[in-house]
């Protein structure tokens, strides 16, 4: 069965670089594009749930695992919800919208870097400190936003995204609408999603934690991460069909 992975907002498919040879054993890899990242700059619907199963039905994928960050695990989320039989598990990385604490004025600050030295503060904040990581995504941010039609894209979703978070519809998740197996992963030092109350999760959930992976836990502690949805996945894999 196929693994569909969805990065986070202001990423793109290569964020999970370090990702996907270790998960690939569990199956076929698919990294997709948001709307406006990477290679895809189509505009945003405001439609994440249908994006998604347009982007499933474009690839003939009828079922799959998939394993998500951040916006991306938000979106994950918004289509289990509305077609749950396509969808055999969740891995949910540091998942946005399961309250309303999101860092929207960095956010706002990574959309209008314009050098290198505002795109480093953005890469630190993910990171959630210094490492040799940061100046190498602070040069591929301020490379990805050099593009006034990517700016435009990106806009329109953050501000999409800010209504929804203040209407409340993000955060009002009905898990028992959710049949497949869940797994979520946070790092405690996150700033830019704050680790979530437990009131925010699914009764007893399966949630493993980390210190230091900031943000960015795909980048900054694959081994950790990869080592728990590969875990997570085997086991499935294990069960009955």
């Amino acid at each position: 069965m196929p693994i569909v992975m969805l990065h986070g907002f202001l990423g793109d498919m290569f964020s999970w670089q370090y990702c996907i040879v270790p998960l690939a054993r569990y199956g076929r890899i698919m990294a997709l594009d948001l709307p406006g990242h990477g290679r895809n700059l189509a505009s945003w619907s405001g439609h994440p749930a249908g994006w998604l199963e347009d982007a499933l039905d474009a690839l003939e994928v009828s079922r799959c695992h998939v394993v998500a960050h951040s916006f991306g695990a938000w979106i994950a989320l918004q289509g289990a919800l509305r077609a749950p039989d396509r969808f055999a598990s969740l891995s949910l990385v540091a998942c946005a919208g399961l309250d309303s604490r999101f860092n929207l004025p960095l956010l706002r600050q990574a959309l209008a870097a314009d050098d290198l030295d505002k795109a480093l503060a953005y890469a630190q904040s993910l990171a959630g400190r210094s490492c040799d990581s940061v100046p190498r995504m602070a040069r591929h941010h301020l490379e990805q936003m050099g593009s006034a039609q990517r700016r435009t894209i990106l806009t329109a979703m953050l501000e999409d995204m800010i209504v929804t978070a203040a209407s409340g519809e993000a955060r009002t998740v009905n898990w028992e609408a959710l049949p497949m197996p869940l797994r979520f992963f946070w790092s405690r030092d996150d700033r830019i999603v704050p680790l979530p109350e437990s009131s925010s999760f699914p009764p007893a959930p399966d949630l493993m934690l980390n210190e230091d992976g900031g943000h960015i836990p795909h980048i900054l502690r694959p081994a950790w991460l990869t080592a728990g949805i590969g875990d997570f996945l085997a086991s499935l894999q294990r069960q009955p069909a």
